[in-house]
């Protein structure tokens, strides 16, 4: 096959090893392609890449940033997904796997929120990202290898400061090939009880992992007491006293921890998840894909406008209209928004004419409410629209259809301060 991988440099060598014609593209000067501006579109795309290329899969390899190619949700190339940050972006990755034939998640939790609005999904965990030698010589007990920030994480904080009250343990930062192999004991806490990169490393490097008991499949892919050792999250005198149990029996802890090793080599390195997606790429074929897509499309566009708009309005201007389209297209397809969808489609609307002086946006709200009178946002922003331009007794009438007992002066300023939210 010829492989198009978005995004990340993941598998290519593995995939390249086994047959395949592989690029990578994306932002980061690294991959084979760097993209020339946040946005492009496929088509672009495709006619750019090298030596005649034309991929016959594409992958887009979750780096947990709104998608920077347009277009992907309507291209006739079969398309996979892989999720891998879902724990942290599951309700905006629930509506962009619909522009894809087929998607991975790496946490197992979260299958349903992808599948929700009918994209194939298959669960594939995270794998030791690198290959590491482990070592006899051991410099540290038990370490922690990771950021403490109380700000981003003042649960991890708090659990750590606890541990090492109770029992020694190093709090250190760095690349963990340079630390994982000399500690005994490398202790996990996740973020969200996700099945993260850590205990797959942690593993790699020959050290015994303990780590939470946590879900998302951790315990069906290991055993606990076999492969690693688990806590009960929070539990920093729990964990201590493992730490001081394991330390005090060090045949016992090896042990386990040269098993949890010989179980990341034998079925979680790199070349076990390209296999599966070699597998799933020969067998997937471009399927029906949802009208929603638009909307998912559109979601991650205005995710992209929001983050840049502060360092380039112009460019964010132009992703909002990139956006905005997408949107009327879900609406010329009659694609029905659910409760999420709708919040963002007017968001949308509203963002298009603030940052392009225009009132394409409130001409499309009233189409949207029109389509889907049920819905009592759209009723609303179409009745600020309406006051906006000066329209009093079309939008009087509007408001006394919505909300009969209710005085005028509060639905208008209802409508006012929901538009308000939105934009904020």
């Amino acid at each position: 096959m010829r492989i198009l991988l978005i995004n990340q440099t993941w598998f290519t060598k593995e995939l390249r090893d086994m047959g395949h014609e592989v690029y990578s593209c994306g932002a980061s000067p690294h991959l084979d392609i760097t993209l020339p501006s946040p946005v492009v579109h496929i088509d672009q795309l495709l006619h750019a890449l090298p030596n005649g290329f034309r991929p016959d899969r594409i992958v887009w390899l979750d780096n947990s940033a709104p998608m920077g190619i347009i277009g992907v949700e309507d291209c006739e190339i079969p398309s996979l997904f892989y999720s891998i940050d879902t724990h942290h972006h599951y309700a905006t990755h629930s509506h962009v796997a619909t522009c894809f034939d087929h998607a991975l998640v790496a946490h197992k939790d979260y299958i349903s929120e992808l599948t929700q609005y009918g994209t194939p999904t298959t669960w594939l965990p995270l794998w030791a990202s690198e290959y590491v030698e482990s070592s006899s010589a051991k410099k540290y007990g038990a370490v922690f290898v990771g950021t403490l920030n109380r700000q981003l994480n003042p649960e991890r904080v708090d659990f750590f400061e606890r541990l090492q009250q109770i029992v020694p343990i190093e709090v250190l930062t760095g690349h963990f090939p340079s630390i994982f192999p000399f500690a005994e004991i490398v202790v996990n806490q996740t973020v969200k009880g996700d099945l993260n990169f850590r205990v797959f490393e942690a593993m790699m490097c020959g050290s015994l992992l303990l780590t939470e008991e946590a879900g998302n499949g951790l315990l069906e892919i290991f055993k606990d007491g076999a492969h690693l050792v688990t806590y009960t999250r929070g539990d920093a005198e729990g964990a201590a006293q493992k730490i001081k149990d394991l330390l005090a029996n060090p045949s016992r802890m090896r042990s386990i921890a040269n098993a949890g090793r010989e179980e990341i080599l034998a079925k979680h390195l790199p070349i076990h998840r390209a296999k599966t997606i070699e597998d799933i790429l020969t067998k997937l074929n471009r399927r029906e894909r949802p009208a929603s897509r638009h909307y998912g499309a559109a979601l991650s566009l205005i995710s992209m406008s929001c983050l840049i708009e502060e360092l380039n309005r112009a460019i964010a201007c132009e992703i909002t209209r990139l956006s905005f389209e997408a949107v009327r297209r879900g609406l010329l397809e009659n694609a029905r928004p659910n409760s999420m969808q709708s919040a963002f489609i007017m968001k949308i609307c509203l963002k298009h004419d603030a940052l392009t002086k225009q009132s394409d946006g409130a001409k499309l709200i009233k189409q949207f409410a029109d389509t889907f009178p049920e819905s009592q946002l759209f009723s609303l922003l179409r009745i600020r629209a309406l006051l906006n331009e000066g329209k009093m007794s079309e939008a009087s009438r509007h408001a006394q259809e919505l909300a009969t007992t209710t005085p005028l002066e509060v639905t208008f300023s209802t409508a006012e301060q929901t538009a308000q939210c939105l934009l904020e």
